[in-house]
C-alpha cells in the first residue's frame, strides 16, 4: 500500500487528463543516484514510459525517484500562484542529499 496522499486541493487542480509526477533531477557528477526531487502536473500521454506508480493512476515518479519515495509517507499540496498551479510536498527540502547519503527521509518519529 503507498504511503502518497494527496490533498483535496491537489486533487481539486489535477484535470481530468493528469497525473502527478515526481521527476529526479541529477546534480551530482559522480554519480547517478546524487540529486533532487520536484513535482509537477504531467498529460497522462506525456508520461514517461519507464515512470513507477506511487498511487495508482494519480501519481507516478522517476524510476530513481521512485526508489526514494516507495512506501514514504508523503502528502501532496497545490497552492495556487495567480493562475498557476504550484505542486508542493511535506518532503524535507534536503531530501535529495539525503537519501544520496542513505539517510532516512524522515526521522524515527515516522517509524523508519
Amino acid at each position: 500500500m503507498s504511503a502518497v496522499t494527496l490533498t483535496p486541493a491537489a486533487r481539486e487542480a489535477l484535470r481530468d487528463d493528469e497525473v502527478v509526477f515526481f521527476d529526479w533531477h541529477v546534480t551530482g557528477l559522480c554519480c547517478a543516484d546524487a540529486g533532487e526531487f520536484s513535482v509537477r502536473p504531467l498529460r497522462r500521454s506525456r508520461l514517461p514510459k519507464r515512470a513507477r506508480g506511487l498511487l495508482p493512476d494519480v501519481v507516478y515518479a522517476h524510476p530513481t525517484a521512485w526508489v526514494h519515495l516507495a512506501g514514504a509517507p508523503v502528502v501532496i499540496d497545490c497552492r495556487p500562484l495567480w493562475r498557476w498551479r504550484r505542486f508542493t510536498t511535506d518532503l524535507p527540502p534536503d531530501a535529495g542529499l539525503r537519501c544520496c547519503l542513505g539517510r532516512p527521509l524522515y526521522g524515527s518519529s515516522h517509524g523508519r
